[in-house]
């Protein structure tokens, strides 16, 4: 039997990262607070030297002075990035919380994007220590 590329379909990821969550969370289940953990690791891995995880009411917001999604641009949202500098089978976390958060927001200098969700919470930029904000609500969809 020959196949031919447009045989081939492309797996819904969201979908798929909902059918796996116990892959992907120590508990087996979804947990913000780990989540931001796993963002605010990525961003020390990529660069950023100052990190820090703050809570805005139902949302959790990692900001960093240094930008560490720009070279990824807008696949991180929506993909299996590969993360190799974190090591062999790392991925960028990003993609899980838009399958397991009810909203997901980031902003940089040049404005805040709404990825997932209704209105952000407000992404606060200060200065030369902030040059990327990734939120995502603590709740599932």
């Amino acid at each position: 039997m020959t196949y031919h590329p447009d045989d081939i379909t492309r797996p819904d990821v969201v979908d798929y990262l909902r059918r796996h969550e116990r892959r992907f969370f120590r508990s087996g289940a979804y947990d913000a607070v780990e989540l931001a953990g796993m963002i605010a690791t990525e961003a020390l891995v990529l660069g950023a030297q100052n990190v820090r995880v703050q809570c805005e009411g139902d949302w959790l917001v990692v900001v960093a002075d240094r930008d560490w999604l720009e070279p990824y641009g807008q696949e991180v949202f929506h993909s299996l990035t590969p993360l190799p500098e974190a090591g062999v089978n790392s991925m960028l976390a990003e993609v899980l919380a838009v399958a397991y958060s009810a909203g997901v927001a980031t902003a940089t200098s040049v404005g805040t994007e709404v990825i997932k969700g209704g209105t952000p919470p407000p992404l606060r930029l200060s200065g030369q220590d902030s040059v990327r904000a990734f939120a995502f609500r603590r709740r599932r969809e």
